[in-house]
């Protein structure tokens, strides 16, 4: 009983809309309201700034990838007769993209299936991070990055359960890793939509004004050399 009661237990803690509470808290105000109107990470920065932004990743993440990391080095019910760790991860990205607090209008779950898979494998986590990162600095799209690095972890996943040299790679990570593509691509479909109309959002890179500044900074620099001279 305690596996199944541990599975609606995954699923409450995913449902924890932290978004939506820090922003109703310190900026008295409803995330749902404004920007995308969505309660996920991307949507919190857009709306509240790096800072909450930043630790609603955090907090996102945590859902899904405590509990498995918990299970999976058998650091709480240690011996006992529990489901396979991914089973608890997934509950909490369900949890997150449908939330009971909000009449399961969730967030994408990105940032929580990440987490899902950071306490599965580590290494896997940090080895699609990077394919996040580019594909996102290279389109400035984060629903083509969050897509396309799920779709990389999941063939990632297939590659080492069908070389067979790893059990920790088995066929419930393979399958788990199989939905979560779908339900993210699912939950990105408007996304897509508007790429393609040409009106999605882009990540806004600062990147130039910074390497402008910069380089005028030595130019003032090496002018007042100069006259020192």
């Amino acid at each position: 009983m305690l596996k199944y009661i541990l599975v609606l237990v995954a699923y409450l803690i995913g449902s924890i809309p932290f978004s939506y509470i820090l922003g109703k808290i310190i900026k008295k105000k409803d995330i749902r309201a404004a920007g995308s109107g969505n309660i996920g990470t991307t949507n919190a920065y857009r709306v509240f700034g790096k800072a909450i932004g930043t630790t609603v990743l955090i907090f996102d993440t945590l859902k899904g990838g405590l509990i498995v990391f918990l299970l999976q080095n058998n650091l709480i019910f240690a011996n006992l007769d529990l489901l396979h760790p991914m089973i608890y991860g997934f509950a909490a990205v369900l949890g997150h993209v449908f939330p009971v607090w909000l009449k399961f209008k969730g967030g994408k779950g990105v940032a929580t299936s990440f987490g899902l898979i950071l306490g599965y494998s580590p290494f896997l986590a940090l080895a699609v991070l990077p394919v996040f990162i580019v594909i996102e600095l290279f389109t400035r799209y984060v629903s083509v990055a969050s897509v396309v690095s799920t779709i990389v972890a999941l063939y990632a996943g297939m590659g080492v359960y069908f070389g067979g040299k790893y059990d920790h790679y088995d066929l419930t990570f393979v399958i788990v890793c199989f939905i979560m593509v779908v339900l993210i691509f699912y939950k990105h479909k408007d996304n897509f939509h508007r790429i393609r109309q040409g009106v999605e959002n882009k990540i806004k890179l600062d990147l130039s004004d910074k390497v402008r500044a910069y380089r005028e900074h030595k130019k003032e620099l090496a002018e007042q050399s100069k006259k020192s001279l």
